[in-house]
């Protein structure tokens, strides 16, 4: 019989997507003293799938017919309760960006799970303007509601905190980790990928993350269709698959850039995509944190950001910042300026920042254990 602390991790939805990126780098690291699981309601995969299996953990899916988003809630809880019941973890740590989820580690308190963990890793919500109207302000009214749910309370920015927890709930900031090995540079795969796509010795910039209103490539296209018009050795990659990719394969060809603007769906390797590329933008109109900035900085790339991502990504102390409202005239000038960078080593920046994954799972590990001795007493 084993003798580790058993954790269950839980996400509401499971997809290729931040929140899988970081349990696929700290679970890994974790599996000496947990016996983890994730357990997820609704799971469409993840690239981190077979990873994640072969590290030893498990993925536990809830959900045992087509998904209906937050509007499953109901279920997924009576669901939860069922599965705490039978393993009866030592701790649950919840990864959300709603109040609403909240509602899960209510679940764990009623089955007396001893800690519990709501974790925040965004800051926002996509919709129209009338929709994210009323999801803010149910996700505002829910939050009393569950406020004694979480034993600790994490998030990944102080933004996201602000943005889960009601005034003066103190929470603790745990830093995104990074695989460094993953997004190294790599010149073998910058040639190899560069020839695949015929990128020549073209200038490439590149966008990493899921195609949709929140990290806001409509701009980005806009900006580097105006771009182009001076510099046509140009080429732009979008790594990242979503709700948004018909429209902005759309938009690409209405600008005339269709040719130049590469959609590379959902890529395993995005350590490749940095490589094979000259500078970085990420254009969000909100993020938790920004993940994907830090993994183009460990890559060494020069980066054009929106102002919605945490200054904390910037570990280099060099990127160019720009509100995600600004118009596209702004945003091609930016690309001017990043286009007149270098690259650099990003190795030395991101040992020393502490968002390695090991010095990230260290950190999460302390904070479990202290959890459950603080309990013991």
């Amino acid at each position: 019989m084993s003798s580790k602390l058993k954790l269950v991790h839980f996400t509401y939805s499971w997809i290729s997507s931040g929140v899988s990126s970081f349990l696929s780098s700290i679970t890994q690291e974790l599996t000496d003293d947990f016996d983890q699981t994730i357990v997820v309601w609704d799971n469409r995969g993840s690239i981190f799938d077979e990873e994640i299996r072969n590290a030893g953990v498990g993925i536990h899916t809830l959900c045992k017919r087509r998904a209906h988003g937050i509007v499953d809630l109901p279920a997924a809880c009576l669901a939860f309760r069922f599965y705490l019941k039978k393993h009866r973890p030592d701790i649950v740590h919840l990864h959300c960006s709603t109040s609403l989820e909240l509602k899960m580690l209510e679940v764990a308190k009623q089955e007396r799970v001893p800690v519990r963990i709501a974790h925040c890793h965004n800051a926002g919500f996509e919709g129209s303007r009338l929709a994210k109207y009323l999801k803010k302000e149910i996700h505002i009214s829910r939050k009393e509601d569950y406020a004694d749910a979480p034993t600790l309370r994490f998030a990944c920015s102080e933004d996201a905190g602000k943005w889960l927890y009601n005034d003066g709930e103190p929470f603790t900031i745990i830093k995104n980790p990074v695989n460094v090995e993953r997004f190294l540079y790599s010149e073998e795969k910058r040639n190899a990928l560069r020839a695949e796509l015929g990128l020549g010795d073209s200038f490439v910039f590149c966008c990493t993350g899921r195609l949709s209103e929140q990290k806001n490539q409509k701009l980005l296209i806009a900006a580097f269709a105006r771009y182009h018009q001076k510099r046509p050795d140009s080429e732009l990659l979008l790594a990242g698959d979503g709700p948004d990719r018909g429209a902005l394969q759309r938009q690409a060809d209405e600008l005339g850039v269709d040719h130049c603007v590469h959609f590379l769906g959902t890529v395993p390797d995005i350590g490749a995509v940095l490589s094979a590329s000259d500078a970085y933008v990420l254009p969000s109109v909100y993020e938790g944190f920004g993940t994907a900035a830090l993994e183009a900085e460990t890559n060494g790339l020069p980066c054009l950001l929106s102002e919605a991502v945490s200054k904390a990504a910037d570990v280099q102390h060099n990127a160019i910042w720009l509100s995600p409202q600004a118009s596209a005239v702004l945003w091609s000038d930016g690309l001017d300026i990043v286009h007149s960078r270098n690259r650099y080593d990003g190795l030395p920046a991101i040992l020393a920042s502490g968002f390695t994954k090991e010095k990230v799972a260290s950190h999460l590990a302390r904070l479990y254990h202290s959890a459950l001795e603080k309990i013991d007493r």
